[in-house]
């Protein structure tokens, strides 16, 4: 699920009405999220996180509006489809829910049951089948059998030993913009070094003066060094996200490339930002993950990747994948 909500306030309702929905109170997150949309009437995930809470609290017809309107605002988001598809189904409308299988398929042809339900809605015989909306955490008990979805990426890795990274997603890279700050030190180093040589005087050839001449030079070396990172590191440094995992990428002369199950990441992704970065308007993700088995964590940082807001939808994103690979259950907003 690509998610979307805003700094400070916003977040913290969806945090929380995330939080309400885990603990089976849908009821009590619907408020927090409709100040959110309020507030934020464009926030995607917010919009999505409503209509899953109002089917869970029985308000299907306000739900299938607001699945529609995260469809008007993302066409691609095939999560939001495929609970249309069930909806209207339940409703006894085949061809509406035909219609949302079909930009669920469109989108991710694997997803779930989608292509069962879209035969089942095309066969005459299934067509006026009412199929009972689910319950928050399981199956229809009503309704003819349908195949089972696809399994998590854990079972696929445990079962064969192999797994598929899953269809690309979206991919960061470092903003050059992020690294002004040190480069800007660098150069009040070295002019302050350049700066200080004549106040000194003359000195002998061994005296403070040529001390500070040795190391005006390297800092200047060092600072037009930081020009070429300028350029290189923009393109070397950032990260891939797919279905089942992230491949983070940093370095250039020690080039290091990771690839990242979700299901390995064992704890929410971190928000980080330094007094530098307020200038700059860039934030960082942090991902703490196992590598090597329950005792072996580890912490990668994802630098300056894009604007605050921006680095907390990716957040959300890493979030909302991790959640169905670590658990036998489903995410709240998936």
């Amino acid at each position: 699920m690509a998610a979307s909500s805003a700094d400070g306030a916003d977040s913290s309702l969806y945090e929380r009405a995330s939080d309400l929905h885990r603990r089976g109170r849908p009821e009590e997150a619907l408020p927090l999220l409709e100040e959110l949309l309020r507030e934020e009437p464009d926030d995607v995930a917010g919009r999505y996180a409503f209509g899953i809470c109002l089917t869970d609290t029985g308000r299907t017809a306000e739900a299938q509006v607001q699945f529609r309107r995260v469809l008007d605002h993302d066409p691609r988001h095939y999560q939001a489809a495929y609970r249309l598809g069930r909806l209207l189904q339940a409703d006894a409308d085949p061809a509406g829910a035909a219609e949302a299988y079909r930009k669920v398929l469109a989108v991710a042809p694997d997803f779930r049951d989608t292509a069962a339900r879209l035969r089942a809605c095309q066969d005459p015989a299934g067509a006026t089948t009412h199929v009972a909306p689910p319950p928050p955490g399981g199956p229809p008990v009503v309704g003819r059998a349908l195949t089972p979805g696809p399994p998590t990426l854990r079972s696929q890795s445990e079962a064969h030993r192999v797994a598929d990274r899953g269809r690309p997603g979206m991919s960061v890279r470092l903003k050059a913009r992020h690294l002004l700050i040190v480069i800007g030190k660098r150069f009040l180093v070295a002019a302050v070094l350049t700066l200080a040589v004549p106040l000194l005087g003359r000195g002998s050839l061994m005296g403070p003066s040529a001390f500070l001449v040795l190391g005006a030079l390297v800092a200047w070396v060092f600072f037009l060094s930081s020009l070429v990172l300028l350029l290189v590191r923009p393109r070397t440094d950032g990260a891939d996200f797919y279905e089942y995992g992230v491949d983070v990428k940093s370095g250039f002369v020690r080039r290091r490339v990771q690839f990242i199950w979700y299901y390995q990441i064992v704890e929410s992704p971190g928000y980080a930002r330094t007094l530098g970065t307020y200038l700059t308007n860039t934030a960082s993700l942090t991902l703490r993950y196992n590598e090597a088995g329950a005792s072996s964590t580890r912490t990668v940082e994802l630098t300056g990747i894009g604007t605050p807001k921006q680095v907390q939808e990716i957040g959300r994103y890493v979030e909302s994948r991790t959640f169905p690979e670590r658990h036998v259950v489903r995410g709240p907003w998936t």
